[in-house]
């Protein structure tokens, strides 16, 4: 519960808000299709979004001392 806490201050502070809106929609399971047309993009542009999304979280993760390895194995 501790990464989940702190995946959501990373996405309330971290991102910005399109990045915010895509990143939420996409972990509830929305198709990248579905993301593009609500954010009224194409669906290239929201790969990107997304990945740049994930990087910064990624990012910050990283800050707060915590490892890809140590986060897969507490959401396992």
């Amino acid at each position: 519960s501790e990464i989940f806490s702190l995946l959501q201050e990373l996405i309330d502070t971290q991102l910005t808000d399109k990045q915010r809106l895509a990143t939420r929609a996409f972990l509830s399971d929305f198709a990248t299709d579905e993301i593009a047309e609500q954010l009224n993009m194409n669906r290239n542009a929201v790969y990107k979004l997304i990945h740049d999304a994930r990087q910064k979280l990624k990012d910050g993760f990283a800050r707060a001392g915590l490892t890809s390895e140590e986060i897969f194995e507490a959401l396992a």
